[in-house]
């Protein structure tokens, strides 16, 4: 049997474990979010207003990631920051209110951008240095990490353990695996030995990554959208009990996570570039499935070919980024957070037009997304190679 190349030696073993943990780390906190509201005693609104702290941090800290790797190192930075993420998830556990929720959920936000940045970098070293492909691997271990997190979630939640417990006992293993992993593998031979002192304060999707950060910005507005619209479109359009409308995002969830590992082989055949185009295509065809839906399975697979077609779709492309003729990280990071302000800021103008033109409209729109996406990938890849 074949060893997957992402956990062959110690060192892509390092690339892929805080992928793993900053899924299980988010997912324990998500599971949660409806015992932290009650504890809290906020409605929805106030909630969404708690929640908007998390979107902050976390388009702030991505923009701002860049640079720092550039001037300290990837494998550095993402052990810092996987331990402040782990100590940050705690905070969530142990507030009180309006104030204090959004107060640490700030923190979550500027830590999970500063991780999610730096991890993605410090795996394309570790690609670069290897000479192998596992970025795609490695957002499949986020992917599942995310399940294992909301599995545990669940299980701890139906035992009643406290919520400071819980989140404590694994910002704990997390904060202590980043140690571990900091005194057992060192980084690439060929990482720079001196800080890149001009290196800039914020990365902007400028310059050689601006194709590519507008593909991230279109790409990750489809998965956010799926993750926020993908089960309410079942229940309303198609008239589906919650029980099976959750079905919708399942599907998505379960055949992106496969698919990412299975990405780094197909990126090894054919190339980035034209696995971007091929999965927007595919993500496109199922969300024009959706639209045109008669019936639930129908629906159900559309939203399955969206996560089989979208899956590999953002490694690629911070791939791309990290490969940029750039600063080490700054590539990356124009490219994230670029992308991650689609994913938070896209799905809420889709749910104005949904209420403008319904449903169907605005994944009539995500399609149209997917379709920019096919168009433009070549010249992306192009422009951020020159």
């Amino acid at each position: 049997m074949t060893v997957p190349a992402f956990v062959r030696t110690p060192r892509l073993r390092s690339a892929a474990f805080p992928f793993a943990a900053n899924g299980i780390l988010y997912g324990t906190w998500a599971s949660r979010i409806p015992e932290i509201q009650a504890r809290t005693g906020l409605s929805e609104g106030t909630l969404g207003l708690a929640l908007l702290g998390l979107a902050v941090g976390l388009v702030v800290s991505a923009s701002a990631a860049g640079p720092l790797v550039a001037r300290l190192g990837a494998h550095r930075v993402t052990l810092v920051a996987l331990a402040l993420f782990a100590v940050a998830v705690v905070g969530p556990g142990l507030a009180v209110g309006l104030g204090s929720l959004a107060a640490v959920l700030v923190g979550v936000g500027l830590t999970s951008g500063l991780l999610d940045v730096s991890m993605n970098a410090w795996a394309a070293e570790v690609e670069a240095a290897d000479e192998t492909t596992i970025l795609g691997a490695c957002h499949g271990s986020f992917s599942l990490g995310g399940m294992v997190g909301a599995g545990l979630g669940g299980a701890a939640a139906a035992l009643d353990v406290p919520l400071a417990l819980h989140f404590g006992a694994c910002g704990a293993v997390f904060a202590g695996g980043a140690l571990v992993q900091g005194l057992g593998v060192h980084d690439p031979p060929d990482a720079p030995a001196e800080a890149d002192e001009d290196a800039p304060v914020v990365a902007l999707p400028t310059g050689p990554v601006a194709g590519l950060a507008a593909l991230a910005f279109c790409g990750l507005i489809v998965e956010g959208a799926m993750a926020d619209w993908g089960s309410v479109f079942l229940r309303e359009v198609l008239a589906a009990s919650e029980a099976v409308a959750a079905l919708g995002f399942a599907a998505f969830s379960a055949c992106m996570a496969a698919a990412r590992f299975g990405a780094d082989a197909a990126t090894a055949r054919i190339g980035d570039a034209r696995l971007v185009r091929w999965g927007a295509a595919l993500g496109g065809a199922g969300l024009l499935v959706c639209v045109v839906a008669p019936a639930v399975p129908l629906a159900v697979l559309g939203c399955a070919l969206v996560g089989l077609g979208f899956a590999a779709v953002v490694p690629a492309l911070f791939r791309a980024g990290a490969q940029a003729p750039l600063p080490p990280g700054v590539g990356i990071a124009a490219v994230a957070s670029a992308g991650y302000l689609g994913f938070l800021a896209g799905p809420p103008a889709l749910g104005f037009v949904a209420e403008a033109a319904g449903l169907r409209a605005s994944f009539g729109i995500l399609a149209g997304l997917a379709a920019v996406v096919v168009v433009g990938a070549g010249a992306a890849f192009r422009r951020a190679r020159n």
